[in-house]
């Protein structure tokens, strides 16, 4: 998912550099509009949901895991 991430930014960033409290738009360069369909991308590959109220909060890859585990542990997949 990091690669994911990195390979979307225009950051010049290793996965080493990276970590939970790394900011998606500042230290990634991710646009709002690339946010979106990431996590529209990671919502199919999950099947998850993650509603726009989450996905408003989502600042950090920390933020991004927190949001992706509670939407698994609300939807368990069949």
């Amino acid at each position: 998912m990091i690669g994911r991430l990195l390979a979307a930014s225009d950051a010049k960033l290793t996965i080493a550099q990276v970590g939970d409290s790394t900011l998606l738009q500042q230290d990634l360069n991710l646009s709002s509009l690339i946010l979106i369909t990431l996590a529209s991308e990671l919502e199919d590959d999950l099947k998850i949901s993650i509603d726009d109220e989450d996905l408003s909060r989502i600042r950090t890859i920390g933020d991004l895991f927190g949001v992706i585990d509670s939407s698994q542990r609300r939807n368990p997949r069949a």
